[in-house]
């Protein structure tokens, strides 16, 4: 039943720009929150995978009080900052490339992205781009065109830029082994597209809207290897898996494999509108004077929540508790696919786990309508969650890494409640 609430939506704002919840959200707290109603849930959407450190962060919260209380915004280009600085200097400090970084900041990830690849196709001076089947990086034109996810996001918005080339990305479950996966890649290669025409190679450690589906160090340094042996640019999308989300700080962490761009966003701010682009500084700073800019980009309220966010890594073992989530949530997301057919896999890096949602473990027939039952129940039952997938028949699970143990415990309770 639509409410007064969902009227006032449906009357001001445009039918594509869905809503999940029907009432609007009042409160939040770490991994709670509130909608006008007073009803209580576990926020396991977390602002799409960005309320890494949660709700109003105590930390964040006073960074931005006292900024706010000096000045609200100034253009980088024209009255730099130190709170921007300070957040460059942090995340060429952390991110691991051996190599002297320099970070631009932006508004979002998408924004990022776009940055990233005509970073990339300056400094070659090549046009072609390789991203991946199930790929996300952004609603942007540019970062549509890298997607490889047809729908929702690209589906009547072409044509999309010719110079894009889509390739497998490895989806054990469905079939793609790595070495299928890399041997599609080093097929196209030798016979559809000239290498030395290709700026980068964009690629996300563990997809994120296609399915969240990690990639393995295996694959990952096979494309460090096409790339250094063809003069391409490997671009690291870790707008989704940087800052804790798979278990690690960034998810390059997990496979040993340095990129020469990365593109960083979601949990990086904890709510607040910041993006990044790192990478080798003589990559950075080929770009011709303006070549690169922002008005937005590097907002001194955004950055200085982004040095909350920071401090809590460095100060409230955060990373330690994404092993305990991880531990916790995986033991009870497997045990509920030993006992569920409809159950096909639990899989991710940390706690950034996908549950693909099947007619039968024999079939693998996906099973999107399953899916949104599901989350109707954990919806009612105060769990809120969302899919993903090319299918759409994958759970995600994307609550902050701040969450306490007891909630993580609640969480999986209520989902296995929740299975119908």
């Amino acid at each position: 039943m639509v409410n007064l609430l969902n009227n006032e939506i449906i009357s001001n704002v445009p039918n594509a720009w869905l809503s999940t919840l029907e009432n609007y959200i009042t409160k939040g707290e770490n991994a709670e929150i509130w909608d006008s109603t007073g009803k209580r849930y576990l926020d396991y959407v977390g602002g799409y995978a960005v309320l890494n450190t949660g709700h109003l962060h105590p930390r964040v919260v006073k960074k931005v009080r006292e900024q706010l209380d000096n000045f609200s915004h100034s253009c980088f280009a024209y009255a730099p900052h130190e709170n921007a600085v300070n957040v460059c200097n942090e995340l060429n400090n952390r991110y691991p490339i051996k190599d002297s970084t320099k970070t631009f900041l932006v508004n979002s990830g998408a924004e990022a992205v776009e940055n990233a690849v005509k970073i990339a196709r300056y400094f070659t001076g090549r046009k072609s781009i390789i991203s991946f089947n199930g790929g996300f990086h952004g609603r942007t034109y540019l970062a549509m065109g890298l997607t490889g996810k047809d729908k929702p996001y690209k589906e009547g918005f072409g044509p999309f830029p010719d110079f894009v080339h889509h390739t497998e990305y490895p989806y054990e479950y469905r079939g793609i082994s790595d070495e299928l996966a890399i041997e599609k890649l080093d097929t196209y290669l030798s016979t559809t597209l000239n290498p030395n025409e290709v700026a980068a190679i964009v690629i996300e450690i563990q997809l994120g809207e296609g399915g969240y589906i990690p990639a393995s160090k295996a694959f990952i340094q096979h494309l460090r290897k096409v790339c250094d042996e063809n003069g391409i640019l490997l671009i690291f999308d870790e707008v989704q898996t940087g800052f804790g989300r798979t278990g690690k700080m960034f998810g390059a962490d997990h496979v040993d494999v340095e990129p020469d761009i990365v593109t960083l966003a979601k949990g990086i701010a904890g709510g607040f509108p910041l993006a990044a682009v790192l990478g080798r500084s003589h990559i950075m700073d080929s770009i011709h004077d303006a070549g690169i800019g922002s008005t937005f980009g590097a907002s001194p309220i955004s950055c200085a929540a982004s040095l909350g966010v920071l401090e809590a890594f460095d100060n409230e073992n955060i990373i330690s508790n994404t092993k305990i989530q991880e531990k916790i949530m995986k033991n009870a997301l497997n045990a509920m696919m030993d006992n569920y057919d409809f159950i096909g896999d639990v899989r991710g890096y940390g706690p950034m786990i996908g549950v693909e949602i099947v007619e039968s473990k024999i079939s693998k027939i996906p099973d999107k309508s399953k899916v949104t039952k599901i989350l109707d129940q954990c919806k009612e039952n105060g769990l809120l969650l969302v899919s993903c997938g090319q299918e759409g028949n994958v759970i995600r699970f994307m609550g902050p890494l701040t969450t306490p143990q007891n909630q993580v415990e609640e969480a999986m309770e209520i989902f296995k409640n929740s299975l119908v």
